[in-house]
């Protein structure tokens, strides 16, 4: 295959794309990436429980900022 100016910059593109993707989701071997990961895991049980709280309170309980979203959703 020939490398053409175009395929040059596509090639390119993806492999930027590629790298991005892989570098955007949280890391759980650090204590920000494990608090990133515990507040997704908090917001997926409010959605999966719309109007009981009870299984995601120890869940949303682990983030200081999770805690308000779980008053909010739940209206404690």
């Amino acid at each position: 295959m020939e490398l053409t100016p175009r395929t040059a910059w596509l090639s390119g593109a993806l492999i930027t794309m590629s790298a991005l993707t892989a570098c955007a989701a949280p890391n759980p071997n650090t204590p920000a990436g494990r608090a990133e990961i515990a507040g997704q895991k908090c917001n997926v049980c409010i959605l999966e429980n719309p109007g009981d709280g009870a299984p995601c309170y120890a869940i949303c309980m682990q983030k200081e900022e999770d805690q308000a979203t779980y008053m909010k959703a739940y209206g404690r």
